[in-house]
């Protein structure tokens, strides 16, 4: 049985409950996102992209909204394995 007090949260989520659920890229892209931000992680808007952060401050996963490259998905499921998610 689990609460919602034990699941990680980031700090800067925590602060802003009024944020709403970003992403970049497209459909495939936009999944892999919403499974990050129901894992409790922070979106930040970069200049070329999203920057996803960790809850437990431990990592970070760069998306950018480029559709041309067909490994964008792949590599995005690489980022956010290696980061934890």
């Amino acid at each position: 049985m689990s609460s919602d007090d034990d699941i990680p949260i980031h700090p800067k989520r925590k602060a802003h409950p009024e944020q709403q659920f970003i992403y970049v890229g497209d459909k495939k892209l936009k999944k892999l996102q919403k499974a990050a931000w129901d894992a409790k992680w922070w979106p930040e808007r970069k200049k070329h992209g999203i920057m996803w952060l960790a809850p437990n401050e431990t990592g970070h996963v760069m998306a950018h909204g480029s559709n041309s490259d067909h490994h964008a998905y792949d590599n995005l499921l690489a980022e956010f394995r290696k980061a934890g998610l």
